[in-house]
């Protein structure tokens, strides 16, 4: 009887086991294509009573992983997002870069210049050559300007990915606490943590999403289940007690990012903590300021030292020069910056002015000479400061030859003043309205210093323009200089050819944005900056393939191990089916036996 009963035991132990196997089976097929899935399997035991078999019983159900295979891939999904991120970004900036006018590239809109320079050189009474000049000189500064503010763009762009970003990883903190607490409460009320197997998988997606946007630790307490995860500099993000939340806090130029701890009310610590961008080394974020913080600025710099030197190399070239027919005032263009007319300009203004001098000549229409310092002596700065620019004007006003305080009538007037904005500026301006002013270096460069006849006002690509006086009137372009008698001819080519020479002269850049001090054309330069573009970008591309690669590879390692194999799952269901059958046909056999026993008995 016992031995009937012991069967009958084994029989329904094992259609239940089939049970179950049966459902966790089902489970797997039906769950075959939903994300973050790990395949389940069902572990049993054989049970022994006083020596004797008595059935099988459920371990758990297994949840089919790797946890080496898994972190990897954190690591690897932290990685690609990072390049991928990197590399969208570069693309834009390289468009920015190298079409940001839509006219081509700023090496050749920055060559059209020089050529339009080159051919005014062959006819320079040509009002249309000096105008395409101008227009060339224009469409420069306009480029250069519209690089500088696609670059901030694609700053501020980035930085408002960060704050987006951080609002998505805040979401995900939340959901992995929260899934934490399920699986911990769960962990308490079934053996083993059989029914966590869900939970679980559900927080591991949450977890590599998380990893796209920091590289992150993990550690697992086996107790509960519950996870700790932490940055790579070992900043609590979640674990079991609470998590963070991230917010953007004070920081120059960008928000920086702290971390404030949950408390048990549900409220927030009133310290926070920073998260130091520069410790991160992987993840979407990491990727997202080294754009703002690295590339960008990087470019910025490279441009706004190749803008300083064109401008100034152009300019000083242009103020040393004179228009045909010349103009009747002269105005300086490099002393917007000073605080006012009595700042001493030789510790303020970029050059030395120390016993610079240059002649200063009063012409007709026609630039046949009234009165010229070329007969006597050139105006001569003094060898020390302070110098100031009412020194400048009081020293030109009366200089004897063309000074009109020196000379009661006529002549030269010297002006410190302040233009319409409230910045220090001289104008040199013929006394008679009917007459022009010529001026020329004698030795140093006071007028490129002075900025005496500049070709491009502000000093930053973002601000940089051709000064709107020429581009009103391009015949003010300078394209002549003072002749030896201090007379103007309008045949003179003398100051159009060395401008439009800047094509193949070399200029000196200082060290800027990573790029090494060097001395090149300013075309040169811009092939320099293009080209290591060029090689960040195919850098960036190819790191992007890689771990592309990568997470693919451990993609297709983990789903072998923990995918869900529709033949091999309905291999088991077959097994499953066949034991549910084999159990079923136990108890039907016990069951007649002891309805024949009880006859018996009877």
């Amino acid at each position: 009887m016992s031995s009937l009963s012991n069967a009958l035991r084994i029989g329904t132990a094992g259609l239940q086991f089939s049970q179950v196997g049966l459902g966790t089976v089902s489970h797997n097929l039906v769950n075959t294509n939903t994300e973050g899935y790990s395949r389940q399997q069902v572990q049993s035991s054989a049970v022994v009573n006083n020596g004797f078999g008595a059935g099988v019983a459920l371990n758990n159900i297994q949840r089919i992983t790797d946890r080496f295979l898994n972190l990897r891939m954190l690591a690897a999904t932290s990685d690609s997002a990072q390049a991928d991120i990197k590399k969208s970004y570069l693309d834009t900036i390289e468009g920015a870069v190298t079409n940001s006018s839509g006219q081509g590239s700023i090496e050749t809109i920055v060559g059209n210049m020089f050529k339009a320079m080159n051919a005014l050189t062959n006819d320079p009474g040509s009002s249309s050559l000096k105008r395409n000049v101008v227009q060339q000189g224009e469409l420069t500064a306009q480029t250069l300007r519209d690089i500088d503010a696609d670059l901030a763009q694609v700053a501020t762009d980035t930085d408002n990915a960060i704050t987006a970003e951080l609002n998505t990883v805040n979401q995900l903190l939340v959901d992995i606490h929260r899934l934490n607490k399920e699986i911990a409460a769960q962990n308490l009320g079934v053996a083993n943590g059989a029914n966590t197997n869900d939970f679980r998988d559900k927080r591991d997606l949450k977890v590599s999403q998380l990893a796209q946007r920091f590289g992150i630790q993990v550690t697992e307490n086996t107790s509960s289940g519950g996870v700790r995860i932490s940055t790579e500099s070992g900043r609590k993000l979640v674990d079991e007690a609470s998590y963070v939340v991230l917010k953007r806090t004070v920081g120059t130029p960008y928000k920086a990012i702290g971390a404030q701890n949950t408390q048990v009310d549900g409220t927030l610590s009133a310290t926070i903590l920073d998260i130091d961008t520069a410790e991160l080394t992987t993840g979407k974020i990491k990727g997202l300021t080294e754009v703002r913080d690295t590339l960008v600025p990087n470019l910025k710099a490279q441009f706004a030292e190749f803008t300083t030197q064109l401008r100034t190399t152009i300019n000083t070239l242009h103020s040393q020069g004179s228009s045909y027919p010349p103009l009747r005032t002269l105005t300086s263009g490099n002393t917007a910056g000073l605080p006012n007319t009595t700042t001493d300009l030789f510790t303020n203004l970029s050059g030395s002015l120390a016993n610079a001098s240059f002649n200063v000549s009063v012409v007709n229409s026609n630039g046949d000479v009234v009165l010229s310092t070329t007969t006597s002596s050139p105006i001569t700065l003094p060898a020390t400061g302070p110098f100031t620019l009412d020194n400048l004007a009081t020293l030109i006003n009366n200089n004897v030859t063309v000074g009109n305080g020196a000379l009661g009538a006529g002549g030269v007037t010297g002006i410190a003043t302040l233009d319409t904005n409230g910045n220090p500026i001289l104008q040199i301006q013929a006394a008679n309205s009917n007459q022009r002013v010529v001026l020329s270096n004698v030795s140093g460069d006071a007028l490129g210093i002075l900025g005496m006849n500049n070709f491009f006002t502000g000093t930053t690509p973002a601000t940089l323009q051709v000064k709107s006086a020429l581009s009103n009137d391009p015949n003010q372009l300078a394209i002549a200089r003072m002749n030896s008698n201090g007379s103007l001819s309008s045949s003179n080519t003398q100051n159009i050819v060395p401008l439009a020479q800047l094509s193949d002269t070399t200029i000196s850049f200082g060290a800027a944005g990573g790029l090494g001090a060097q001395t090149d054309t300013a075309v040169g330069y811009l092939g320099q900056v293009i080209s290591n573009l060029a090689v960040t970008l195919n850098a960036g591309k190819d790191r992007a393939i890689f771990t592309d690669g990568l997470k693919n590879q451990l993609a297709e390692l983990t789903s072998s191990v923990s995918g869900v194999n529709i033949n091999e799952e309905l291999s088991q269901m077959l097994i499953y089916q066949n034991s549910f059958q084999a159990s079923s046909r136990i108890i039907t056999v016990v069951s007649q036996l002891l309805e024949e026993l009880a006859n018996t008995i009877r």
